[in-house]
């Protein structure tokens, strides 16, 4: 922003002005010094100081030098923001400089002179021309100029240097005056390096029109050590994710137009810090990049689509611009078509935020923001950082020392790897870039050897609550204390940015500083503003008081431990924060709970919700659905039911507000519901129907949380209460006849499912809406289930019937409604599988892709809902992939499913999740043994077998089948590495899981007969008969010993462990023995050769020569 103390008098060979960008350094123009190598500078009120030339050009568009005082001119002045022309409009200008004209008594003065410049009028010779307002001035001498000590001045655009005037155009009456820009003054290396050097900073040129509403391109001068590690300070140097960057910086560059990106990543993973180095990489190619503020207006808007350079529009946190970012988007593609114009929108997680933005652009930009053209890119974790973390945090050390003592702070000897800060990953989580960083700075600050090492925040915060310290020894806020200063940054860190007055009236609930004069909470907003400004402006141009305390994880850390110690800060504040406010507050206090991990963050939140369960409710249930940590969220809204906070009609405008589709309030959903359930009013005009539509509800929350067994006692319950009232419900019984026939399904009971879901599309067909998509969609839905159950019949060819039929209902509804594209991809889903079944290869795998596109899609926007549905199409695409013979890209996408399901166990370690993530191990692994990947397959099958002790252990007997499961894969990948006798050992626990399985109730032989194989064929192998034999014998024992119906059923099975039995027989020389084993075989394959010609003549073959003499 342009400060007229830096303005300067020249003197060297002539007088003119200057500017000073830096404590010593002033910018100039050359023809001021002549042939001067020295030069004069004062400032207003300032002394005379001596100056050398360090840098001048006069060729071609040039006129500028930059002089060295021999010292300070001035104490810390802040970089200047260096701008550009960049829309073909005229844009209002200032001239900071000396003239006669302004001074008195023929000597010079200060002054400010308003004009405007047209970017058109520099095409040709790369000068700026000034048009100046008023007219011509007042002219004296005819030989002189009025604007003589002008040269030299800074020409300001918004809030950055855009040139330098240099001299008064001729053939105009004195009233125009030319400027070089300052996109040729960057343009010299020798320039931008002594820039670099006297400011500490790098210098980079930005879109000058659009300044206002955006953030600087210029790196944040820190002030404090937790600033050293905002991303805008930029003090660690860009490392690693070249491949990231190279992509982004790619889809930057490349086509005309308006495209739409999105970059996701948790909070400290650098997503900031990758825009900023992208914005860089592109303002060097004469983009106009824009960093967008959260709170710019309509006017930035329009302005910056009038951009006639292309254009990069980086708006981080989008999930906040959620109420202007539509009409964004609106305005945008309404540009004429030609240059790039890219839109990359930056935030945690893509949710409903985004559909919300795209119902809003509809349907004008409708065609830049469809799924499949927007290009979206995660940054997961450290994982995807491309550099060793030893040598990323060597870097920080490094960068951050260096940055520390440039803010005066004392530093220790370098700390390594073996710091106690850099070892301790914050509760156990997975490291950030920020997680390293914070260590790095933690170690660099406080002594690394200390035998009481505190951790990396709460180090850091001691230093910061020093920096707080310093700026408040003026009065009032000399005498408010450590306590008070501390809660002021609290409160602005819960409520988020918000304007002065907002400020004013949040610090009136504060403790510590509510109860002083209110002169005194003037002042502490000034001064948290100062500590932490957000200059960006809100709407109306209203400027924001203060933002953050930065990075997130820090001042989420600060207000985990000041609320749990003084929770009247929260309780005292969430009254009357506003809606989206008290959502930030929040979402920062369940982040802050699982950082700090103590219960008394959930104990403080309780308190607040029993004062005021109305009015939280709502705002815990948007904030759950946001959070990635939503356990006192959740533990809140449990309350409201335990201790029956509501009334029941706010219960169920509640339960309208929570998706059907949530993972993180499923659970708490369903206690919703229940609760509903029972709370059926008895005078109702229907009490058994209202009652009925309650279970219905229930059963829709049971059947999305995999709770199949309750979903068929809940609907059989609803059916139940229908059939006692006279009136039909043909609508609801179709509903719930659905709802069971999924179920049924689920539990294997596929016959009783295809029954009741032919009864539900029967009855569905009969319903009449007003809107016949409504039907469509429940009748696409029910032949979807359907499909999925005929199949398990056996009645492939109807099931891929019925499937194909649910594809083309969803196709045509999402046509209409493209909400409904994630119902489509579930049908693709089940199209592919009976695709698969019916040997249609190419055709599974073209709607397994189909269906992969849209649920990636959504599970970018509601990872909180899709992931699962994700994990389950990557499944079916690895298994047509394999039917192809392509291992490889069957491994991929199995890959990625097992990384899904790694996160979504993490999130939801539930038994159901844990065991299915361990069965996509179990196929990842078996894909790696038949894909020559067998150290892959090891670490598969070692992380299955880990899981799946943890849920028998847990969980009891039910999952010793999965155990036992683990174990056989266990062998099989050790066998493909190579290590015989450790798979040998699995499978002797996989025998002995099964041997205990098969004891139960339900005996299980399959899995038994797969381990006693494994067994004798190690047994064998090692020419250890006589174990081997006791093995076989045991496999045909456990055989022998089914049930009779169950027995023919493993007819092939008994028959190849007689086969097994006879071979380890004639290896001991028992031949009678051999013989009567190998007969009892062949008896059984010629029963079932006759069953199925030809099946079996082969083997008979074979075994017939099994122990018959040589010829």
């Amino acid at each position: 922003m342009e400060d007229r103390r830096r303005v300067a008098v020249v003197e060297a060979a002539g007088q003119g002005s200057g500017y000073l960008l830096a404590p010593r350094l002033v910018l100039t123009a050359q023809h001021v010094l002549g042939d001067h190598t020295q030069a004069t500078v004062q400032t207003p009120g300032g002394v005379s100081a001596n100056c050398q030339v360090v840098w001048a050009r006069s060729d071609g568009p040039y006129d500028a030098a930059l002089l060295l005082a021999d010292e300070d001119v001035l104490p810390a002045v802040d970089p200047v923001r260096w701008g550009r022309a960049v829309t073909s409009d005229l844009a209002d200008v200032t001239i900071l400089g000396f003239t006669a004209l302004a001074g008195r008594d023929g000597r010079v003065g200060s002054a400010v002179f308003r004009g405007s410049l047209d970017p058109l009028e520099a095409v040709e010779r790369d000068r700026y021309v000034l048009a100046l307002q008023g007219g011509s001035p007042p002219v004296g001498a005819p030989a002189a100029s009025p604007w003589a000590g002008l040269s030299g001045g800074a020409v300001w655009c918004g809030d950055t240097v855009v040139g330098v005037a240099v001299e008064d155009l001729p053939g105009w009456p004195h009233s125009r005056l030319e400027a070089v820009p300052a996109y040729a003054l960057l343009a010299d290396d020798g320039f931008r390096e002594l820039i670099h050097r006297h400011t500490g900073t790098a210098v980079h040129l930005e879109p000058a029109e659009l300044a206002e509403g955006a953030e600087a391109a210029e790196p944040l001068v820190p002030r404090s050590a937790v600033t050293l590690l905002h991303p805008r300070a930029e003090t660690v140097r860009f490392t690693g994710r070249r491949e990231l960057l190279d992509a982004m910086v790619e889809w930057s560059t490349s086509g005309d137009g308006l495209s739409v990106a999105l970059l996701t990543g948790p909070g400290g993973a650098g997503k900031t810090r990758m825009a900023r180095e992208v914005g860089h990489r592109l303002a060097a190619s004469r983009y106009a990049v824009v960093h967008l503020s959260r709170y710019s207006g309509p006017e930035q808007h329009r302005r910056i689509a009038r951009a006639t350079a292309p254009v990069l529009l980086v708006i981080d946190y989008a999930e906040s611009h959620v109420d202007d970012l539509g009409a964004l988007l609106k305005i945008l593609s309404r540009r004429p078509p030609g240059r790039p114009f890219k839109v990359l929108l930056v935030a945690r997680s893509v949710g409903q935020w985004w559909d919300v933005v795209r119902a809003d652009c509809a349907p004008e930009a409708s065609d830049v923001t469809e799924k499949e053209k927007v290009r979206r890119w995660a940054i997961p974790e450290t994982e995807s950082l491309e550099v060793d973390e030893d040598e990323a945090f060597r870097t920080a050390v490094e960068d951050l020392t260096r940055g520390a003592l440039a803010l005066g702070l004392a530093v220790t000897a370098p700390p390594d790897e073996s710091s106690a800060f850099y070892r301790r990953s914050p509760r156990g989580r997975p490291r950030t870039i920020l997680d390293i960083h914070m260590a790095a700075l933690a170690g660099v600050l406080a002594p690394y050897s200390s035998a009481e090492v505190r951790g990396a925040q709460e180090t850091l915060l001691l230093h910061e609550s020093a920096y707080w310290r310093r700026t408040s020894r003026r009065a009032p806020l000399d005498g408010l204390g450590d306590a008070a200063l501390r809660n002021a940054v609290v409160a602005a860190t819960l409520a988020g940015p918000v304007p002065r007055g907002r400020a004013h009236d949040i610090l009136h609930r504060v403790p510590r500083i509510g109860e002083h004069p209110e002169s005194v909470r003037w002042a502490v907003a000034d001064w948290v503003g100062g500590l932490y400004p957000r200059p960006e402006p809100a709407e109306d141009g209203v400027r924001q008081q203060w933002g953050p305390l930065e990075p997130d994880p820090l001042g989420e850390y600060l207000v985990g431990t000041c609320v749990a110690a003084e929770p009247e800060i929260f309780l005292r504040l969430v009254g009357v924060l506003h809606a989206e406010e008290a959502v930030n507050s929040l979402l920062v206090l369940s982040r802050a709970a699982a950082r700090i991990g103590t219960e008394a963050l959930e104990n403080v939140l309780l308190t607040a919700v029993r004062a005021d369960p109305a009015r939280l409710a709502p705002l815990l249930v948007a904030a759950g659905t946001r959070s990635a940590e939503p356990a006192i969220l959740i533990a809140a809204l449990d309350l409201i039911l335990a201790e029956e906070l509501l009334p029941p009609d706010q219960l169920r405008e509640l339960s309208l507000r929570t998706p059907l589709m949530t993972r993180a309030l499923a659970s708490w959903s369903i206690r919703l519901a229940d609760r509903l359930a029972q709370l059926v009013d008895e005078q109702a005009q229907d009490p058994e129907v209202e009652r009925a539509a309650s279970l219905h509800n229930l059963a829709m929350r049971l059947m999305s949380d995999h709770r199949y067994e309750q979903t068929l006692t809940t609907v059989t319950s609803a059916l139940g209460l229908l059939d006692t009232v006279p009136t039909g419900q043909p609508l609801l019984e179709g509903l719930l006849l659905h709802h069971r026939a999924a179920a049924l399904g689920k539990l294997g009971r596929a016959q009783e499912a295809v029954r009741d879901g032919r009864k539900s599309i029967g009855l569905v067909k009969t319903w009449q809406p007003e809107d016949p998509d409504d039907r469509l969609s429940v009748l696409a839905g029910a032949l979807n289930n359907l499909a999925i159950n005929l199949a398990d019949t056996g009645d492939l060819g109807e099931a891929l019937d019925t499937a194909r039929a649910s594809v083309d209902m969803r196709r045509d509804l999402a046509a209409r409604q493209p909400g409904t594209l994630p119902d489509l991809a579930r049908s693709l889903n089940t199209f592919a599988q009976r695709c698969r079944e019916a040997d249609l290869h190419a055709e599974a795998l073209e709607a397994a892709e189909e269906s992969l596109r849209t649920r990636r899609a959504a599970a970018d926007d509601h990872p909180d809902a899709y992931l699962p549905e994700l994990a389950s199409t990557l499944t079916t695409k690895a298994q047509v992939l394999t039917d192809l013979g392509d291992l490889t890209g069957a491994r991929e996408a199995l890959a990625e499913a097992a990384s899904i399901g790694r996160r979504l166990m993490r999130l939801e370690p539930t038994a159901y999740r844990r065991a299915e993530y361990v069965l996509t191990l179990h196929t990842l692994a078996q894909l790696c043994v038949e894909g020559h990947a067998p150290t892959e397959a090891v670490a598969a099958a070692d992380e299955a077998v880990v899981l799946a002790r943890e849920l028998a252990s847990a969980h009891g007997r039910g999952y010793l089948p999965l155990l036992g499961a683990s174990f056989l894969v266990q062998t099989a990948a050790l066998s493909a590495a190579s290590c015989p006798a450790m798979g040998f050992r699995a499978a002797n626990k996989s025998a002995q899981v099964f041997r205990t399985v098969f004891r139960g109730e339900s005996p299980d032989v399959s899995g038994l007969l797969s381990a006693l194989r494994n067994q004798g064929q190690y047994l064998s192998h090692m020419r250890r008969y006589e174990e081997a034999e006791q093995v076989a014998a045991e496999a045909v024992a456990a055989l022998a010993g089914l049930p009779e119906g169950l027995r023919e059923e493993y007819a092939k099975e008994h028959a190849d462990a007689l086969v097994a039995h006879a071979r380890t027989l004639l290896a001991l020389e028992r031949p009678r023995e051999c013989r009567e084993a190998r007969d009892a075989a062949l008896a059984l394959y010629r029963r079932l050769d006759r069953e199925a010609p030809g099946a079996h003549t082969r083997l008979i073959a074979d075994v017939t020569r099994l122990g018959a003499p040589p010829d």
